[in-house]
């Protein structure tokens, strides 16, 4: 299904429905664990959480908060290789579909002031963007993936920055080796200052939201909450503005493909078919490493969405990931640097599909380069997990 491109969702609910035919479970069975599933908590916060996101996101557009983040940089900082690096970064921790779309304009103008060629812009934009993937709680897929192995945030954030900080490291290296220095945009320091408020006065909703989370240890959903609540007041948003927010930026789809995983969870729990599926594969003889990897990069291949490989593959390789009644997060690590792995190379990411398109990119030489780094980057992050997991 997900091959031929059909909803998320729907593959999911789906999925259920053979899933429990498959294990002879009777469709009051069916009804019961979809309703034990709509009314579970962790479901609810789950839902609460990433609407509440969308909802920042919408705000934060229609207040040209976004634009905040990009204008000022290109006059705070002078080396234009750190102005592409924190533009695609920083529009990074703003989720949205085909979110490089939004970033890939602005790189394309401060690149070709600066005669970089279509695929350093499209590398700039697209790896930077996508670096802060692993711990990031505004991210669906991320709040998703902490739901489904059932730990904190803050365990998440604290245990997978390392590989964020690992990304960084990589895109810098490529960066200023390939890239020529040339610095710009001299400015007085009234106007420097004049900058750099807009950017902090653009920037503060995110600080606070991970300063809520990590430093003050507040839930996810009500440091989301709080902060809208400030945003809504201090930015003085109309009635009129969030019905606009409400209808055009708010999904009903990512609500039924959060049920629909949801489901597909409780049902291959009510069959007990993950403790068959982890016999079967752990009797096959290959290495359960690999297994965790394979599974999770094949379904971000195809889906080409955190949420696809997360979705369909965690709980389906849970049961291999239990020490003791809880998840090693070494390996929930592993699955997820293969799901990772494989979502940046799909052609069905639509960050990567949509921007090739508009840089006019040169797919051989742009793939070349993003091997490498991804290549450079299991290897680091592999040696990172298993000293974690010692």
């Amino acid at each position: 299904m997900l091959k031929l491109k059909w909803d998320l969702g729907l593959t999911m609910f789906l999925a259920s429905i053979s899933l429990s035919f498959l294990f002879h479970i009777g469709f009051k069975d069916l009804l019961d664990n979809f309703y034990h599933t709509i009314m579970d908590l962790a479901t609810l916060k789950l839902i609460g959480i990433v609407v509440l996101v969308y909802f920042l996101s919408g705000i934060l557009k229609r207040t040209k908060s976004m634009e905040g983040f990009v204008f000022p940089l290109q006059y705070l900082v002078t080396d234009y290789r750190l102005v592409l690096f924190l533009i695609a970064s920083l529009l990074g921790l703003i989720p949205m579909p085909a979110g490089a779309m939004f970033s890939a304009p602005l790189l394309k103008e401060i690149g070709e002031e600066n005669n970089l060629d279509s695929e350093a812009i499209m590398m700039s934009n697209y790896w930077f963007r996508h670096v802060w993937e692993f711990f990031w709680p505004l991210i669906p897929g991320v709040v998703l993936y902490v739901a489904v192995i059932g730990v904190s945030f803050r365990e998440i954030m604290i245990m997978q920055f390392p590989l964020s900080i690992f990304a960084l490291f990589i895109g810098f290296f490529w960066m200023y080796r390939n890239l020529e220095k040339i610095d710009n945009h001299k400015i007085s320091n009234n106007t420097y200052k004049k900058y750099l408020l807009v950017f902090l006065n653009s920037v503060w909703p995110i600080l606070l939201i991970i300063s809520l989370v990590l430093f003050f240890k507040i839930d996810l959903l009500i440091s989301l909450g709080l902060t809208i609540l400030l945003l809504l007041i201090v930015k003085k948003i109309s009635a009129r503005s969030l019905r606009e927010i409400v209808i055009h930026d708010l999904s009903g789809k990512i609500v039924i493909m959060i049920i629909g995983i949801m489901l597909f969870k409780q049902v291959l729990n009510s069959t007990n078919s993950l403790t068959l599926i982890a016999l079967f594969l752990s009797e096959t003889g290959i290495n359960i490493w690999i297994i965790l990897f394979f599974i999770p990069f094949l379904l971000g291949f195809l889906t080409g969405i955190i949420t696809g490989f997360i979705g369909v593959g965690f709980p389906i390789i849970l049961p291999l990931m239990l020490k003791d009644g809880s998840v090693n997060l070494s390996m929930a690590m592993f699955a997820y640097l293969g799901g990772f792995t494989g979502m940046m190379i799909s052609p069905v990411h639509l960050c990567l599909t949509l921007t090739l398109e508009y840089l006019k990119v040169n797919v051989y030489q742009f793939y070349k380069k993003l091997y490498l780094n991804l290549f450079i980057f299991i290897v680091i992050s592999t040696i990172y997990i298993i000293l974690f997991n010692s």
